[in-house]
């Protein structure tokens, strides 16, 4: 008879390592794709650094369920403000489009006069109305991570590899760290 036993370790231990090597996993193709993400944009020529400084992915753990998880986007004007970042953009409009639409100041809209203009960051001075002609969504995020699938697994098989060299020892104890962001 050719019997073949299977040893499955459940232990507390041994479920820790295996989120933490698929935490190491999801972080390793969050460097990825962010690095593609941040290449696209300086290829295309986008015009604003703000765009590239707030992409970012983040490698979490879900406690409710203990799977790891990894989340691609951009990081809110709160966390940029945090890293010294002075200007955010809403990267809404990039992604999805925005609608034409008319910006006035708010003076002008209240009063029908106004004191000042409407002005960029640059200072150029645009008058107390302008019509934004609109503009269609890009999708850059969706569409980096679907075209890059294949780099995204690469990676995480890599990051699981670790697993086939484990050795249990007695007493194993596994730090799973926090939440994580990926530059």
């Amino acid at each position: 008879m050719n019997e073949k036993i299977l040893f499955v370790d459940t232990s507390k231990e041994c479920i820790d390592l295996l989120r933490k090597y698929a935490k190491e996993g999801l972080k390793s193709s969050g460097k990825i794709i962010t690095k593609i993400l941040k290449n696209d944009i300086k290829s295309n020529h986008y015009r604003t650094g703000g765009l590239y400084k707030s992409i970012v992915a983040w490698a979490k753990i879900n406690y409710k369920t203990g799977q790891p998880y990894m989340e691609v986007g951009y990081r809110s004007k709160a966390q940029m403000k945090k890293r010294g970042i002075k200007y955010y953009v809403n990267p809404w409009w990039f992604e999805q489009g925005i609608n034409p639409h008319t910006i006035a100041t708010k003076e002008y809209v209240n009063t029908g006069k106004s004191s000042y203009e409407l002005q960029d960051n640059r200072g150029a001075k645009f008058g107390v109305i302008v019509k934004n002609p609109g503009r269609r969504g890009k999708n850059l995020l969706r569409n980096t991570v679907y075209n890059n699938i294949k780099e995204i697994r690469e990676a995480q098989i890599q990051a699981l590899k670790k697993i086939d060299d484990l050795k249990v020892e007695k007493g194993l104890n596994v730090d799973l760290g926090g939440d994580e962001e990926i530059d």
